[in-house]
């Protein structure tokens, strides 16, 4: 059953191409669209070196992600060399020579009903 929960979940998570970040710390609550792309269940954002997302990032790695498709729940990290990740086409996107990869591990991903009201479906990934 894990093995279709963690294959379902790859598959919401390659559509968006840019997600909404929310994050919570002592820069307060923050929220901001950010380019975005999957590697298998991680997902890449390009958040700009003077957010504050990044400082709460530091202080409190939980996060949520929304798109129109889903909403996630997950733990990010900061990536400070870019060239650890690998070659993606996020960091060839304008302006990423000025932002920093962050890396959002999911935890819980809820997949929205398209057309109507609440969740369709909730995959938890969280191994223990």
């Amino acid at each position: 059953m894990l093995d279709y929960a963690r294959q379902r979940a790859r598959e919401i998570l390659k559509s968006p191409r840019s997600a909404i970040l929310a994050t919570g710390g002592p820069a307060g609550v923050q929220a901001g669209e950010f380019a975005c792309e999957a590697a298998g269940l991680d997902l890449y954002l390009l958040v700009p070196w003077t957010s504050d997302h990044l400082f709460n990032i530091e202080h409190a790695p939980r996060v949520t992600l929304l798109t129109a498709e889903w909403e996630l729940k997950g733990t990010a990290q900061i990536i400070h060399d870019p060239a650890s990740i690998g070659p993606m086409d996020l960091l060839k996107n304008p302006g990423a020579d000025l932002c920093t990869p962050v890396r959002v591990r999911p935890s819980r991903i809820q997949i929205r009903r398209v057309g109507g009201w609440g969740n369709l479906e909730t995959i938890d990934l969280e191994t223990g």
